[in-house]
């Protein structure tokens, strides 16, 4: 299997060279199904002109998305159907949607265009090691759009032995490639405890 050492080799070569000035995520691999913290980072404007407007694509398989607050843009979701939906544990109402696209806009200081910005969110990521995960993202300027939005022509997994080459023909056949997180398999639960340990720990009452 490819390790995750030859992945950060090819992320870094690309993003190093002057065309794969893309927007991409601040962590390059996510534990798999882990309510995950993203910070997307957005390097430039288009074509000299400064972003007043950035928007991302919620993957299939992601849930239980949150955006982070700030009170210098404007923050709208848009929301996407969960069909079937799913069956939530502990009597919690099913997941009937979600997430579709996040949109940070009229920015009370525009984004200048030779500085990062970052955008924050977070949601529950597929349990699924292995898998690449692509979020689509668009920038918009007041002189044009800048769209990072290319994905590879079929699903990539680390567990596939020709992994290292479709990812780098991907990577290296397109300068607009949308930004991606590598979800690997855990060593531990996000969340170790269970409730009956808690109730357990509970003082009982008196029994005089």
């Amino acid at each position: 299997m490819p390790t995750i050492r030859i992945v950060i080799c090819a992320l870094l070569a690309f993003i190093s060279a002057p065309a794969g000035a893309h927007n991409y995520l601040q962590a390059l691999e996510a534990p798999a199904g882990y309510v995950q913290d993203i910070i997307m980072r957005v390097p430039h404007g288009c074509k000299g002109s400064p972003v007043n407007q950035v928007r991302v694509k919620i993957p299939e398989g992601m849930f239980r998305v949150t955006v982070a607050w700030r009170d210098d843009w404007d923050i709208t979701v848009k929301m996407r159907p969960v069909d079937p939906p799913i069956q939530m544990k502990g009597g919690m109402p099913p997941v009937t949607e979600t997430v579709d696209e996040i949109m940070w806009s009229n920015p009370k200081n525009v984004l200048p265009p030779d500085r990062v910005g970052e955008f924050k969110f977070r949601g529950l990521l597929p349990n699924e090691p292995g898998k690449i995960v692509f979020f689509r993202t668009l920038n918009d300027c007041p002189e044009g759009d800048d769209y990072y939005v290319d994905l590879p022509p079929e699903p990539l997994d680390l567990d596939d032995p020709e992994f290292h080459t479709k990812f780098w023909g991907f990577m290296s056949a397109t300068a607009t490639p949308a930004p991606y997180l590598i979800l690997v398999k855990p060593d531990r639960p996000q969340y170790p405890w269970q409730w009956t340990q808690l109730e357990d720990r509970r003082p009982h009452a008196s029994q005089d």
